[in-house]
């Protein structure tokens, strides 16, 4: 039951964010000034850190690959986001503040996604206003987390996307 409520949040969670349609465009955000996030990266796994009510943690997710999911996401210096899945491309916006680096590595982020969507997703998150990830970066690998513990029975539920730049 519990291992089928965590693939359904995350189900819940990937469908929401890159599902097809038309994102919200009517601001038009500009990232911060930080280059090294431009370009193509692809999700290569998703993992939920877990505190349970008892106190025990586990860490739990697919592999995207294995499970036959490609999930592109390509980032534009105008603030362009498009997300690609399974060949259906959806278009969004992104914004990009950085607090930390270590020369091109993002060490502490916060990235936006900014659609009608994800404004939904984040409101089932908890989050006021558009979707909100912490980020990381160190050379190609990407990290992204977001706290999904209103989505099922946890104490702490932190969903990490890993996505690899291309």
């Amino acid at each position: 039951m519990k291992k089928s409520l965590i693939y359904i949040s995350f189900g819940f969670i990937l469908l929401i964010n890159t599902a097809a349609g038309c994102g919200s465009q009517t601001e038009d955000p500009q990232p911060d000034n930080f280059t090294s996030l431009l370009g193509k990266w692809e999700a290569i796994r998703a993992r939920y850190e877990i505190t349970k009510q008892d106190g025990t943690e586990l860490s739990t997710g697919p592999e995207f690959k294995s499970k036959g999911v490609v999930i592109i996401w390509e980032f534009f210096k105008d603030g362009r986001l498009v997300a690609t899945m399974d060949g259906k491309s959806r278009e969004v916006r992104w914004e990009l503040k950085v607090t930390r680096t270590s020369g091109t590595s993002i060490d502490v982020g916060e990235l936006k996604i900014i659609g009608d969507e994800e404004k939904q997703l984040a409101q089932s998150l908890g989050q006021s206003g558009d979707l909100t990830y912490s980020i990381e970066t160190s050379g190609n690998i990407m990290h992204l987390k977001v706290d999904a513990t209103s989505q099922g029975p946890y104490k702490k539920n932190i969903l990490v996307y890993t996505y690899a730049r291309l």
